[in-house]
């Protein structure tokens, strides 16, 4: 199962959640070219599933990838979230096909 954690900033919370460019690939799945952002079907720890739009600028030399604040805050509001807290996503793969699930 691969695991991307992080510990969340004052920018986390406030406007989104900002993802490590090295992420991309390695846990996020990477963005075909021409493609700027991409849905991520999220299930939290209680089952609750979330729809989580991650971007990556359109302009510019670094990608700079983000979960949009119209679908992260929600999910900021109902966990209570604050600056420190530790937000983590994994991924498990089906051994059948092989697949990220």
């Amino acid at each position: 199962m691969a695991v991307y954690s992080k510990i969340l900033t004052a920018t986390d919370i406030s406007t989104r959640l900002e993802v490590n460019s090295s992420s991309l690939g390695d846990f996020f799945p990477p963005f075909p070219p021409g493609q700027y952002q991409q849905v991520l079907d999220v299930e939290d720890e209680n089952g609750k599933n979330w729809k989580f739009v991650l971007c990556i600028r359109q302009q510019g030399q670094y990608e700079k990838p983000y979960i949009s604040q119209a679908t992260w805050h929600p999910f900021v509001l109902e966990k209570q979230a604050e600056v420190g807290d530790e937000v983590e996503f994994s991924r498990e793969t089906d051994g059948a096909s092989g697949s990220a699930c």
